[in-house]
């Protein structure tokens, strides 16, 4: 039970640097559509985290039923931001390519 535990807290750790990796490529840019990529990345990774702190913590079924949910959110937001970009020319003044 050790190993398992030692194996999910890497596994967080892991998804933890991606989730910073995806925040500076969020800040950084450089153009909108990058940003929404990486808002995608991160809430993927965010899903995963939920997921396995349902592991961790015993209560699977509970914490799936949360990351569900979560992913739809996760799975609409991208798609609405890049039709609303889309319309507007996907470009602000201050993007650069």
């Amino acid at each position: 039970m050790a190993d398992l535990s030692l194996f999910l807290v890497g596994v967080l750790l892991v998804v933890a640097l991606l989730i910073v990796a995806g925040l500076v490529r969020v800040w950084s840019g450089p153009t909108v559509f990058d940003r929404l990529v990486a808002v995608a990345l991160v809430s993927v990774n965010g899903v995963v985290v939920i997921v396995v702190l349902g592991f961790a913590l015993g209560r699977p079924g509970f914490f799936l039923d949360i990351a569900l949910g979560f992913m739809l959110l996760a799975f609409l937001l991208p798609i609405a931001l890049g039709r609303y970009f889309e319309g507007r020319g996907g470009e602000r003044k201050g993007d650069r390519r």
